[in-house]
């Protein structure tokens, strides 16, 4: 097969048809035509492979590629050992694009020679949106330490790069590297651990401001789902991130900014899961479960150590509650998260 000029991978599972049509149609209608759309559905249980099937029938640039059930990084690891194209973007699923988001980034790849570009991203609601405040300069080519630096960024949690879709990634450098997704992480973080593995090989990259890829907020979505499960597939996510900086040569930086953002994955764990309204658990049962997330060793020393000189009046509140075991208050805070939401 010839050789595309980006390949896109889409993996699939237990997608609302509604959302998966727009998702592919969106790809579909790329001004950018030479592309390969990878669709992977990764053993989904209802109709989303038929619905792959109908498009893939009628449009030669999709492959199609049935799976097992493996997990979000086993269905993304399946399209990239596919892809042919110059550059890989991954799109998840339930999420869409704007038409000239392949045109746009490759272009811009082309005229800097860069291995990465990532752009602005939207965040949709049910009825409304917003865009993603992103911590990087616009059209800023980032090379060699900087890289080592963009590395850091991964970790501050107002800069939302720690993703893997909204960029467009040269294939030679994961290639070169053997950069695949871990497939025994889970949960969400393995996005993050996948992004410190590639930026640690990144020798150059850049950032536009423009906004081309959508995320839908889905609260019943798995990764928003907190269960004692889940969040110990978190935890052990980030006990897998931890033990990367500790033998990288960029640990001194990496590791105080690694403690910051698990300090954000300690106060959702507690406002958007044991302490959220839908949550069936009765309180005392929700304190009893949140206790005993609050005893495993990566959260116990986050809490007692991480620096929050950078972390927002509300979130110390938070752990001011955690700390004091004033679990009330953090019912309270779980009802307003929820209304606020709702009020998008």
């Amino acid at each position: 097969m010839t050789n595309k000029c980006v390949s896109i991978v889409v993996p699939i599972y237990k997608v609302p048809e509604k959302y998966l049509r727009k998702c592919i149609e969106s790809i579909q209608s790329q001004t950018l035509k030479d592309i390969q759309i990878l669709l992977v559905d990764d053993g989904s249980p209802d109709n989303c492979g038929d619905i792959c099937e109908e498009y893939a029938s009628n449009d030669s640039r999709i492959i199609l590629i049935h799976k097992d059930n493996g997990g979000l990084s086993s269905a993304r690891n399946a399209g990239q050992r596919a892809a042919t194209g110059e550059y890989l973007m991954f799109v998840d699923g339930d999420d869409w694009i704007e038409p000239d988001m392949c045109e746009k980034l490759y272009s811009i790849a082309q005229n800097t020679n860069v291995e990465l570009v990532m752009c602005g991203m939207y965040r949709d609601y049910a009825s409304s949106s917003d865009i993603y405040k992103i911590g990087l300069e616009d059209k800023k080519i980032y090379l060699g330490d900087e890289c080592k630096k963009l590395q850091e960024k991964l970790f501050e949690y107002n800069c939302n790069i720690a993703v893997v879709y909204s960029k467009l990634i040269k294939k030679s450098l994961l290639d070169d590297n053997n950069i695949y997704h871990d497939e025994k992480l889970k949960q969400g973080a393995e996005g993050l651990e996948f992004n410190l593995r590639l930026f640690d090989k990144l020798n150059c990259a850049t950032f536009t401001k423009e906004s081309y890829y959508h995320y839908i907020y889905n609260e019943n979505s798995i990764s928003s789902t907190s269960t004692d499960l889940n969040n110990e597939l978190v935890v052990r996510c980030y006990s897998k991130i931890l033990e990367l900086i500790n033998s990288s040569d960029n640990s001194k930086n990496l590791i105080p900014k690694f403690y910051n953002r698990f300090i954000y994955v300690i106060v959702t764990t507690a406002i958007s899961g044991y302490f959220n309204p839908n949550n069936t658990d009765n309180h005392k049962e929700r304190v009893r479960k949140f206790t005993n997330y609050l005893r495993k060793p990566l959260v116990e020393r986050t809490i007692n150590s991480a620096d929050l000189s950078n972390v927002n009046k509300q979130r110390k509140l938070i752990l001011w509650l955690i700390k004091n075991r004033f679990f009330l208050g953090l019912e309270i805070l779980g009802y307003i998260r929820i209304w606020q939401k709702k009020h998008k």
